[in-house]
């Protein structure tokens, strides 16, 4: 049965039962965690939130780095059908109250004791009355996340389940406000699940593979890729700050990669700025010439044969890749363009880049290459479930599912706004 909201996803995610549905960094080691806990987590956090008076319609803001607590605090809200709002942790206290006030959050989670204080500074603005912290942090206007959690392991399943549609609202998205002030996108569970249905087509992922949740969950390409990735039952491992994506990324060695242009940017940089001195500069060129010839066949998904393939990979790819865990299978990047001289790059080190395009407002996935389609430089075909032309101005229109309903406490259905064939 196709899921038709973001609990039933949670659902099916639980109902699998894996004893490694996400992995956390506790000191030096890399903890795994159970479906069983993950539910028994969501279950104690949602029962809170109900005794809170949350209900469905409510908002919910979650402030916080990606780590485990996010998660739980997302799939709680979800069940009793509220409305998450989530905030990039780098913004500042005023850019936080305008997001709090203008979304009417009840409830804030809140990573840390920075995280804290900035909310604290100015919960007066907003309608927050009560804020949940993930670190322990010793507070008399706070409650412990953690606590909640292990209070009373037996009240897990008591908790209460709201009655949610594909056409209930799921989540509030801002906007980055670069182009004035920021904008609440309205995604429904049909939106964003109608694309989580179709976004990982062709791509063979499941149970024993890993992915790194490193890319802010407060945006929505970051979301919808857990979400995705957790149904398919892909085990996530969080890394909470970016700096440390290079040495979480050779301990946990994944096997799916979700990033922006900018972490394979800075893999190319130290590449190139390793390999200036003679003769390291000699190898690395001869291998670049040879990548370019076997091209094709690297974009075809194929492994080249060659002697000289061979070599120039022992000599120079095989070492590009260890330093992304070197057991990545599928590469994936978003959120910008990522420029066909960079994919171009890293295709002649046998490693086949999947660019995508979407938007916020389309929750987000438009087009994506996948492995069975690929194509160099573009941003590859449109989901099978969405509409996809371009206007006489040379606007991009689109028409399906996981189109937004409109922009929160702005008038208009947004129609006009987004593109959208009407």
């Amino acid at each position: 049965m196709q899921p038709e909201t973001l609990n039933d996803i949670f659902s099916a995610i639980v109902e699998r039962g894996l004893a490694r549905v996400m992995m956390v960094r506790k000191g030096q080691e890399w903890v795994s965690v159970s479906a069983q806990e993950v539910s028994r987590a969501v279950g104690n956090i949602a029962k809170a939130l109900s005794d809170w008076g949350v209900k469905k319609g409510d908002r919910v803001a979650i402030l916080s780095e990606n780590r485990l607590e996010w998660a739980i605090a997302d799939f709680a809200c979800l069940r009793l059908g509220g409305v998450v709002v989530p905030i990039y942790s780098t913004l500042a206290a005023q850019q936080v109250a305008y997001l709090l006030s203008d979304s009417g959050a009840k409830v804030a989670f809140v990573s840390s004791k920075p995280q804290l204080d900035k909310i604290q500074s100015i919960q007066s603005q907003t309608a927050v009355a009560r804020i949940v912290v993930m670190d322990e942090v010793e507070s008399t206007r706070a409650v412990q996340m953690r606590q909640i959690i292990e209070a009373a392991p037996e009240q897990a399943g008591k908790a209460p389940e709201a009655t949610v549609t594909s056409g209930d609202l799921a989540s509030i998205i801002y906007t980055s406000g670069t182009t004035g002030v920021p904008k609440g996108v309205k995604l429904t569970h049909g939106n964003l699940t109608s694309n989580m249905k179709h976004s990982l087509d062709g791509f063979d992922v499941g149970p024993g593979q890993i992915s790194i949740s490193f890319l802010p969950l407060s945006h929505v390409t970051a979301r919808h890729a857990d979400f995705a990735l957790l149904y398919r039952g892909v085990t996530l491992a969080y890394c909470p700050f970016i700096e440390d994506l290079p040495q979480a990324l050779l301990e946990v060695r994944p096997q799916i990669l979700v990033a922006v242009p900018r972490v394979y940017e800075k893999l190319y940089n130290k590449v190139e700025e390793s390999a200036k001195e003679f003769p390291k500069k000699a190898i690395y060129r001869w291998a670049l010439s040879v990548g370019r010839v076997h091209l094709p066949e690297i974009l075809a998904g194929k492994t080249p044969n060659s002697m000289d393939w061979k070599l120039a990979n022992r000599l120079v790819y095989s070492k590009v890749r260890e330093r992304l865990g070197g057991n990545v299978e599928f590469f994936v990047s978003g959120g910008a363009p990522l420029g066909k001289e960079l994919a171009e790059w890293f295709a002649m080190m046998g490693i086949r880049i999947h660019e995508g395009y979407g938007l916020t407002e389309t929750s987000p996935v438009i087009a994506l290459n996948s492995p069975l389609a690929h194509k160099l430089g573009s941003v590859g075909r449109p989901l099978p479930n969405l509409e996809v032309k371009i206007a006489d101005d040379s606007e991009i229109l689109v028409r399906g599912p996981s189109v937004f309903h409109g922009y929160w406490n702005q008038p208009g259905d947004g129609k006009s706004v987004c593109g959208q064939l009407v």
